[in-house]
């Protein structure tokens, strides 16, 4: 009876695994479109001398952990990248090209080509309004610009917050899923179902923030930056703040603003990205438009030999004159002088005669028209954090900010599409790796099936037999 005892054993142990092979096989199939799943494989291992036969010990998830860090890693690099990319897009596309007729750089051509008119033309009255509104539409180019980047400024910083809040919301998630996955012994389709919800978690935080993780003995998850700030230490949240008045953003009490000298701060993920925008990228933008503005207005008050100290030449600062200490923001403030706009009672001829002029002047001189022609040729002398040489002259200075500022969005674009192509190389791998293949999980089910049968059959040749045996005391 013993031998008969042991293949039962066998048998019924063969039946209880095939149910459970079966169940995760079928669970396989089910879930292979559901995103974050991954498939699951149950491990068998012999029931004991005693028992016979073989039990499901594990059911285990096919996890390479070494491509889940690399696809985090990319994701986290691309999603920089895509931040910079897509905060520069929308302005640049205002900001235009050079020689597309629309940008700063082009409406300076066109006044300082109606300057060249009025040179030949002191006289006209036609070539005096030309100048003029020539000079009205550079300025309101020069505001346009400066208005829309200080509204992409704003999104960029509403987009901070958004994303500070869901990282704390994934934070707090993945909390509670850290105390709940405590209740379920390892090796359980409970637990693997926790760990795939944890994982799809893991992957949201790395798009915003890049981070490594780590378990504790006791199966709770903490995850930190790259720089070993904690975020999440089992069921505790490290809070993500951020101060819109400084830039700086804070994990509870330690700083993690990137690219901050001395900061263990965060390198990659999307709130890198637009950190990097707003610190960095937007504010050597608008430098650039504000010095813009201010070598414009200081050649032409300095040109005009007919003001006096503290009157506003052509260009003005919100109809004052330049304030040396006073020019953060003066692109949005540029305007031309109201003296000689062009409607009822202008006095279009103050640009042939100086702006500080009270009287109109010899029709046929151009001294001052042309003494304001050579200031644009003088170099601009702009701040060296613009990033352009102070030997540029005024006359060329729009066209090397249209430039510069396109070539920086052109190389956030560059470089988001060699990461978003890097970051799609590896997972694609970490997908073939855990993902289901239809095929292969049939395959599973008919050899399941065959080893049910043979169980089954096994089942009732002992039955048969020991009704023999019975039958025969």
């Amino acid at each position: 009876m013993s031998n008969l005892t042991t293949a039962l054993y066998t048998a019924r142990t063969g039946l209880a695994s095939t149910q459970t092979l079966s169940s995760v096989t079928a669970d396989n199939i089910a879930n292979s479109a559901t995103p974050g799943y991954v498939r699951r494989s149950a491990l068998l291992s012999s029931a004991g001398p005693d028992q016979g036969g073989a039990l499901v010990r594990e059911i285990r998830r096919e996890v390479d952990h070494a491509l889940v860090r690399m696809s985090r890693r990319e994701t986290s690099r691309m999603a920089r990248q895509q931040a910079v990319h897509e905060g520069l897009a929308s302005y640049t596309v205002y900001l235009g090209q050079p020689g597309d007729g629309i940008s700063p750089a082009e409406k300076f051509s066109a006044f300082q080509n109606s300057l060249t008119t009025l040179v030949n033309s002191p006289s006209s009255n036609g070539a005096q309004s030309g100048a003029v509104l020539a000079a009205e539409d550079l300025a309101a180019s020069i505001r346009g610009a400066s208005e829309t980047l200080t509204e992409t400024r704003a999104e960029v910083v509403m987009e901070i917050r958004y994303e500070v809040a869901e990282l704390n919301q994934a934070l707090y998630d993945l909390a509670a899923l850290n105390n709940s996955r405590r209740n379920f012994a390892p090796g359980t389709a409970e637990a693997a179902q926790f760990d795939d919800d944890i994982d799809s978690l893991l992957d949201q935080i790395s798009g915003i923030a890049d981070i490594r993780t780590s378990r504790a003995s006791d199966g709770l998850l903490s995850v930190y930056t790259t720089g070993g700030v904690a975020l999440l230490e089992g069921d505790t949240v490290h809070d993500v703040t951020y101060n819109t008045g400084d830039g700086t953003l804070k994990a509870g009490v330690n700083d993690i603003t990137p690219d901050r000298a001395g900061i263990r701060g965060l390198e990659q993920g999307s709130l890198a990205g637009l950190s990097e925008l707003s610190q960095e990228i937007l504010p050597q933008f608008q430098l650039q438009l504000d010095e813009y503005a201010r070598s414009l207005i200081e050649a032409f008050e300095n040109a005009d030999a007919s003001l006096s100290a503290g009157q506003p030449g052509l260009f003005t600062d919100n109809g004052f004159a330049l304030d040396p200490n006073d020019t953060e923001g003066l692109a949005a403030r540029i305007a031309v002088n109201d003296a000689v706009k062009v409607g009822i009672g202008s006095e279009v001829w103050k640009l042939r005669d100086g702006l500080g002029a009270t009287a109109e002047g010899e029709a046929s001189d151009s001294t001052q028209i042309q003494a304001f022609l050579d200031a644009l040729d003088a170099p601009a002398g702009v701040d060296s954090a613009t990033g352009i040489p102070a030997t540029v002259s005024i006359a060329d200075l729009g066209a090397e900010i249209v430039t510069a500022q396109s070539t920086t969005r052109a190389r956030a674009e560059s470089q988001f599409n060699a990461a978003s192509s890097a970051a799609a190389v590896v997972l694609s791998a970490r997908q073939n790796a855990e993902g289901v293949n239809i095929d292969e999980e049939m395959q599973k089910l008919l050899l399941i099936e065959q080893s049910y049968a043979a169980n089954s059959k096994m089942l009732q040749t002992i039955s048969e037999m020991m009704d023999t045996l019975l039958a025969a005391v």
